[in-house]
């Protein structure tokens, strides 16, 4: 998704995001945007009017949902909430999907819906981004042991990402292979990439 800046009708800003629903008989697309900082994106969607001028592209790759998998651990921050919905949407019956979300606060909460069998933690972390992934890395720490047969997406703030990854597997005995971990957003850096996933740690 893009917006064209002052600069002439080259320069385009260009975010990644999951679309919730789309509605090609409407021209319809609905999106979510955490509002972080003062990044284009955050700037654009405080401030969006009827009128304004976007352009979409996409489907881009995503995240491919194992759906011979019986168990799925998702743990993810508000920024990825529409990837975790647009995953319990692709689960089969019978899956069983423990998600851990951190939000700012409990305002944020929502149904979340799946065929499949769902245990559902919010965890509020205030307005302070400093302490962003800090609840979810308490949460795995004092959860139960997490089964080795799992599918693990964790997406968050990016150090708030490598750090989890790197418990999960030296701390938790989690085979790195079962991860796939997105960085969505970097604290104080306005363009981070949308390929960070974490892949070095």
């Amino acid at each position: 998704m893009g917006r064209p800046l002052p600069d002439g009708p080259r320069a385009v800003s260009m975010r990644t995001y999951t679309p919730l629903a789309v509605r090609p008989e409407t021209l319809e697309v609905d999106v979510d945007f955490v509002l972080h900082g003062e990044g284009p994106a955050s700037t654009w969607a405080a401030q969006a009017a009827v009128g304004n001028v976007l352009f979409l592209m996409g489907p881009g790759p995503g995240y491919a949902v194992d759906t011979a998998a019986t168990r799925h651990l998702l743990i993810a921050d508000d920024s990825a909430l529409p990837a975790v919905e647009t995953i319990l949407a692709a689960l089969p019956g019978g899956a069983q999907a423990q998600v851990l979300l951190e939000v700012i606060s409990a305002a944020e909460q929502r149904a979340l819906h799946s065929a499949g069998s769902l245990d559902v933690t919010w965890l509020p972390r205030g307005t302070d981004h400093r302490t962003a992934g800090l609840p979810l890395e308490k949460a795995l720490r004092e959860g139960a042991a997490i089964p080795a047969d799992a599918r693990i997406y964790l997406a968050c703030e990016a150090a708030a990402m490598r750090r989890i990854r790197q418990m999960l597997i030296s701390e938790l005995g989690v085979d790195r292979s079962r991860i796939v971990g997105r960085g969505y957003w970097k604290l104080d850096v306005v363009n981070h990439p949308d390929h960070d996933y974490g892949d070095d740690s």
